[in-house]
């Protein structure tokens, strides 16, 4: 310190702290293509600086003007992750990041049908590898106009003494494929790949020697320059009995493997297997679940249990693994969702009595919104009372899942003797068909088995749910005397858009009423006032025009959409949806 007197050293200080300030008062987003969703903003200075929450990284950039002194500054982002570019963007209603303001408008939810022909993959005959139960902790893919499905059958020796309640023996659980030209009607084929009992007609995936499990979540990824990886798995391996094996100690862990054309599997060429075929499970073991996605280049794993859970409510609750590239997983985890019911201090009985979650959450990736469904576990304290239906969860970051209304059942179990009674399987298959929605869902039941020795049926199958082109939630006017309006959050593209309504009570006597408006919810002339656009026409996707214009072809910079439901009948409008694309 020689040379420096305390007045420097107190000049030095408040330099130091004008600079900091400085930092925070130019706080700056970064530009997106393609089309991007933002959360809601402040600003705060008169150089568009803004904050955006959560705060999920932080950058620091050089700044284009220097400090007060003359040298060079930096500006600090303090921003979420962003949502991907995507060739369209979805806004639910629902979604309450992409619409984050409203006046006069409540939320209704609007659970799927089951479809009267269900179950779509029946148990196979005595004799077949599903003869038994089935669970469809699996995956339903679109594939060129074909639907590709990966699910779990169990023979009649997958459970020991089985019509005596015994335990599972996972040389009976198998990786099983059905396709279909519909989503409806599913064949089996005879893929003549594994033997069964003495023959190969039977419609089983070849995997690794020895590999039974219960979960078998597939990926398409048809860029991989490498064909032989062009479907990916995570399948959670039980038990393995053949000449591979896990670590000391280990009885499952989720493994991935890779194939040509989804039927033939292989381990993933990067694992690390010893000489004597010991499979390094790092760290997703003791663990399961029925979610797997891949946003913004990471890929995440869904589910329950593990070795060191981020957060212990009480019971199952969601937990999320991430990961570069399939094989190397994150040692940190996220608690991605606990109902609210979990917090209930439970009796710490064996089963316990609250509610939880169950299996993770299944995904569907909309680019820049993730919907997903989860086991709304029952809890009691007799296994002869445990049941799970199905919730609905909706998420902008790929981590944090939240319920859009809590504890709303989006599938229940059927009555004791249907085919989907006591409880229901998720899994990652949701497609959207012509002007339906298709989500594939399966049977299980908590009730048989060893913790109440009831016998294991032959029961079950994998079943279909319906809705109308992704008609899950709508926003409606409370007070049909007061106009109801929705702001959105800020939106960007680098191409004009074009807007479309997805709305249903849409009438000239029942209008929506669209403007846009600038980052700082100001009108945009041309888009707002007497040139707002007026809809007066209901369906799955109805064109937004201005002045007979749907292309935005002279919007520049970030703007938001206003919607305001007008007119003596508005009462009867149903609002689900807003996209935009080009």
């Amino acid at each position: 310190m020689s040379g420096v007197t305390p007045d420097d050293s107190r000049k030095g200080i408040l330099a130091m702290g004008k600079k900091f300030l400085l930092l925070l008062s130019c706080v700056v987003a970064g530009g997106l293509s393609g089309f991007a969703l933002s959360r809601p903003q402040t600003t705060m200075f008169p150089h568009a600086a803004t904050v955006k929450r959560p705060a999920l990284s932080v950058t620091l950039h050089p700044s284009q003007t220097g400090g007060n002194d003359g040298s060079a500054g930096r500006h600090i982002y303090v921003a979420p992750a962003e949502a991907a570019p995507v060739e369209e963007a979805t806004l639910f209603s629902f979604d309450n990041v992409a619409i984050p303001a409203t006046y006069n408008l409540y939320l209704t939810m609007n659970p799927p049908k089951k479809y009267a022909g269900n179950p779509v993959v029946p148990l196979g005959d005595i004799g077949q590898p599903d003869e038994w139960q089935q669970r469809y902790y699996g995956t339903v893919i679109r594939d060129n106009g074909k639907f590709r499905m990966w699910y779990i059958a169990a023979s009649k020796e997958g459970f020991i003494t089985p019509l005596l309640g015994g335990d599972f023996d996972f040389r009976g659980w198998r990786f099983a494929y059905a396709e279909s030209d519909d989503g409806k009607h599913w064949r089996k084929p005879d893929l003549g790949l594994v033997e069964f009992r003495g023959s190969r007609h039977n419609n089983l995936v070849l995997m690794p020697e020895g590999f039974g499990g219960y979960h078998a979540l597939v990926l398409h990824e048809p860029e991989d320059p490498d064909p032989s990886r062009r479907y990916k798995m995570m399948a959670l391996i039980v038990d393995p009995s053949g000449s591979y094996k896990f670590n000391d100690g280990v009885r499952r862990a989720f493994v991935p493997l890779y194939s040509a054309d989804g039927l033939r599997w292989r381990l993933a060429d990067e694992l690390s297997i010893s000489s004597g075929k010991v499979i390094s499970t790092d760290e997703l073991v003791s663990f399961e679940g029925a979610g797997l996605y891949k946003f913004q280049g990471m890929y995440y794993l869904t589910g329950q249990g593990g070795k060191g859970p981020a957060l212990k409510p009480y019971e199952r609750h969601i937990e999320i693994f991430r990961s570069p590239d399939l094989i190397h997983w994150s040692k940190t985890q996220t608690m991605g969702f606990a109902r609210q019911g979990q917090y209930r201090r439970p009796t710490h009985t064996s089963p316990m009595n609250n509610e939880q979650t169950h299996e993770g959450v299944s995904v569907w990736n909309r680019g820049n919104v993730l919907l997903g469904l989860t086991g709304f576990w029952h809890g009691a304290s007799d296994w002869n009372d445990v049941t799970h239906d199905l919730g609905f969860l909706i998420s902008n970051d790929a981590l944090h899942f939240r319920e859009p209304v809590p504890d709303y059942v989006f599938a229940a179990i059927g009555k004791d003797g249907e085919w989907d009674e006591a409880g229901l399987a998720q899994g990652e298959g949701f497609e959207n068909v012509d002007d339906k929605t298709y989500i594939w869902y399966s049977q299980m039941d908590q009730r048989e088995g060893q913790r109440t020795g009831r016998p294991w049926k032959r029961w079950g199958g994998i079943g279909l749910l319906i809705l109308d082109r992704d008609r899950f939630g709508s926003l409606g006017v409370r007070n049909p005397s007061d106009t109801g309006i929705l702001v959105t959050s800020e939106l960007k593209s680098d191409v004009p858009p074009r807007i479309w309504i997805n709305a249903q009570g849409v009438a000239p006597q029942s209008s929506l009423r669209v403007e846009l408006l600038d980052r700082w919810e100001r009108p945009i002339p041309r888009y707002s006032g007497e040139g707002a656009a007026v809809v007066r026409q209901s369906g799955l996707r109805v064109p937004v025009s201005w002045r007979g214009q749907e292309q935005l072809a002279d919007l520049k910079g970030p703007f938001k959409i206003k919607i305001s439901f007008d007119g003596p009948e508005k009462g009867a409008i149903d609002l689900y949806a807003i996209y935009l694309g080009k």
